[in-house]
């Protein structure tokens, strides 16, 4: 009679010492923040995918609110968004601007999980520093004033973020029906609204069903840029 099989254990293979690193931490981080997104990132959560102990991340950071900080920043990082072939000349900067925070917004929308804590990071990594510096830099040679290249850049991001959160939830609502049976039913319902009360909503129920499910971030920072910032 043949011989009962163990029972396999469901714990990883324990790693070589020393072979864990700050950079394979902070990457599996992001993937848990892409697949459950960043609050839900945990110690124990973080070690289990890592195959090691929660002690052996601490060797690397001391406290959870460190990691947070690296994964955002590597977000920034892989985003990429000053990188593209866009001239950062002058009499360029809108355009340079338009692909600049349209990456960013794609990256957002594509990772929706880091977006509380984009919103609210009270430091910039090196990564997201030097994004910063290179969109400040485009905003003073075109003729910016300190101040202005800031309240620009805080204005275009708060827009940035703001969108993305708006994109992505409806984005999420759309992956779990018919985007064009949804679009027909809330056009119906708008146009079920009492005309005599709101007519300009009634009468605009089909672009704002269409708005509603497709956030138009493009039109919207065309806007910004195209309005002059006072000293």
């Amino acid at each position: 009679m043949p011989r009962a099989r163990a029972a396999s254990t469901t714990q990883p293979r324990r790693r070589a010492r020393g072979s864990l690193s700050r950079e394979e931490i902070l990457e599996t981080g992001l993937l848990i923040a892409r697949r459950d997104e960043l609050k839900h990132l945990t110690m124990k959560k973080l070690a289990e995918a890592l195959g090691v102990t929660p002690m052996a991340i601490y060797r690397h950071f001391r406290n959870k609110a460190e990691i947070v900080d690296g994964v955002l920043d590597m977000f920034v990082r892989d985003a990429a968004v000053t990188e593209h072939e866009a001239s950062d000349a002058p009499e360029d900067w809108r355009r340079w601007m338009r692909l600049t925070f349209g990456k960013m917004f794609a990256a957002l929308v594509e990772t929706p999980g880091v977006m509380p804590f984009v919103s609210t990071a009270s430091r910039f990594g090196p990564a997201a520093t030097a994004a910063v510096d290179a969109i400040l830099g485009v905003l003073r040679r075109a003729g910016m004033s300190e101040r202005q290249a800031v309240d620009s850049f805080a204005v275009m991001c708060a827009y940035t973020i703001g969108a993305a959160g708006l994109a992505s939830t409806w984005r999420a609502v759309e992956s779990a029906k018919d985007p064009e049976e949804g679009r027909r039913r809330m056009r119906l319902a708008i146009e079920s609204t009492p005309r005599d009360e709101f007519p300009e909503v009634v009468t605009a129920a089909s672009d704002l069903a269409r708005i509603l499910q497709s956030f138009p971030f493009e039109l919207g920072i065309e806007l910004l840029l195209q309005r002059e910032i006072a000293e």
